[in-house]
């Protein structure tokens, strides 16, 4: 897993999202000069904007103008706005789900409309209102994504096992069909099935939602495995 893009529910500006930041750099040679990792950046967005028409009269609402962002490979990226600034667009725009309306991006050098298939393969993502078939069980929800994504049953329901008994959900809980579990239950299963298929790039759109705040419990324990953010930046 290379980067995260995590956005949250922070207010530190105003909507709309507009931005331009560059990441620290990682590592420094000689007397301070920067360096960056080889190979294209995970994530680069350059001049992005996204428009949306509303209402009976279509009113055209900017959801997102101008954020250009560069992440480098292995870096743990945050992004925070208002409630309504344009957080989750900015993730739908780089998972494919949307159209760019303005600007250029690239998932580790491929072009999320040109190269839809190829940035798909690379990436996962959790959302806050993360969808399943809700009369299916945990497990069989895994199991479909992971047939998407061409992973082996067998080795699908290992990996599935071993997650989700880490995000505190036992083998026996993985047959009960996903509407008879909690909302922060179905939460843990979304974050399973991102992390089932190894995504180079993992994008967090509030993945948190729902979830015991306890610091003590088992799930808490093994988020803060994944470690802090290298850069974090508002929007």
């Amino acid at each position: 897993m290379s980067t995260i893009l995590l956005p949250e529910q922070k207010i530190t500006v105003r909507t709309p999202v507009s931005a331009h930041v560059e990441p620290q750099a990682r590592t420094h040679r000689g007397a301070g000069e920067p360096t960056r990792p080889a190979g294209p950046p995970a994530l680069l967005l350059e001049h992005v904007g996204k428009t949306f028409r509303v209402g009976r009269d279509r009113k055209v609402v900017p959801a997102i103008s101008d954020v250009s962002i560069r992440v480098e490979r292995a870096e743990i990226y945050g992004v925070l706005g208002a409630n309504g600034s344009g957080k989750s667009t900015l993730v739908r725009l780089v998972s494919t789900l949307l159209k760019l309306d303005t600007g250029h991006a690239e998932v580790f050098g491929h072009d999320v409309e040109r190269d839809e298939m190829a940035v798909k393969l690379l990436i996962n993502r959790v959302s806050v209102d993360a969808a399943f078939f809700k009369k299916l069980s945990p497990f069989e929800n895994l199991a479909f994504a992971a047939r998407l994504y061409g992973l082996h049953a067998g080795e699908a329901r290992r990996e599935a096992i071993r997650i989700l008994a880490r995000l505190g959900i036992s083998e026996k809980r993985m047959g009960s069909p996903i509407e008879q579990m909690s909302r922060g239950m179905q939460q843990k299963v979304a974050i399973a099935r991102a992390l089932l298929t190894s995504p180079t790039l993992l994008l967090l759109d509030e993945p948190t939602t729902g979830l015991d705040p306890d610091p003590s419990s088992r799930f808490s324990r093994s988020w803060r495995a994944f470690g802090r953010p290298t850069t974090r930046r508002s929007c």
